[in-house]
């Protein structure tokens, strides 16, 4: 006997097809968003790692700045945008030094925690797929195996075929929730990492870089 998928589907009773759908759509949901993230960290890890690593291989921090000011600002990572709100800060006339590293430690705290929002969008949504579909799917394994009891007692004899049909449908409910949730939860868990190491690392840039310009411009 062949394994047809929609076959299996389409002999499902309707609550379990109901239980399916809702799974499929979340589970093309959560690689929309898998895909989308992706290519978000993707360009927020080579921006920011590039402009770190350049700076700390001794680039001259005033070329760092002038080379990122001429970018559109929408387009800048948050490494980029560290430097350039440190850098501007930090050079002003006129300005107490104290007040100056003040002021830009609340401007730093404000960007980081603006780019942790925009990194963040849809991750939770991820996070809910991943512990909601495994019980989804169980919902259709209990409708699966009650249907299975069901057709037990509408026959005198128990053969397969009185019970294969529930049993069909449990199975495919409990596979298909499995299949949402293990992407979804290996991306979300990989993202999740990705985003802290990508705050803490411009965290780590912007206290070097305050305490370089500080030192630069003291001397």
């Amino acid at each position: 006997m062949d394994f047809n998928i929609l076959e299996l589907f389409l002999d499902a009773t309707l609550p379990v097809k109901i239980i399916l759908v809702i799974l499929l759509l979340a589970s093309v949901l959560s690689w929309i968003i898998i895909f989308e993230k992706f290519f978000t960290f993707q360009k927020a890890l080579v921006s920011s790692h590039a402009i770190e690593d350049r700076y700390w291989h001794g680039e001259v921090l005033e070329d760092l700045y002038s080379e990122i000011k001429q970018k559109d600002i929408v387009d800048l990572e948050v490494s980029e945008l560290v430097l350039i709100t440190i850098f501007e800060e930090l050079n002003k006339k006129n300005s107490e030094t104290l007040s100056q590293i003040q002021s830009c430690e609340r401007l730093v705290r404000v960007i980081i925690n603006r780019d942790e929002e925009r990194l963040s969008q849809r991750l939770s949504l991820l996070a809910t797929i991943s512990s909601s579909t495994p019980y989804i799917g169980l919902l259709g394994t209990v409708i699966g195996i009650i249907n299975a009891f069901s057709g037990l007692s509408s026959t005198a004899q128990l053969t397969l075929s009185s019970v294969a049909p529930g049993i069909s449908e449990a199975l495919i409910a409990t596979a298909a929730g499995l299949l949402a949730a293990i992407p979804a939860l290996i991306a979300y868990n990989q993202y999740s990492k990705q985003l802290n190491n990508i705050l803490n690392g411009s965290l780590a840039f912007a206290e070097e870089l305050i305490a370089q310009t500080e030192k630069t411009n003291a001397s």
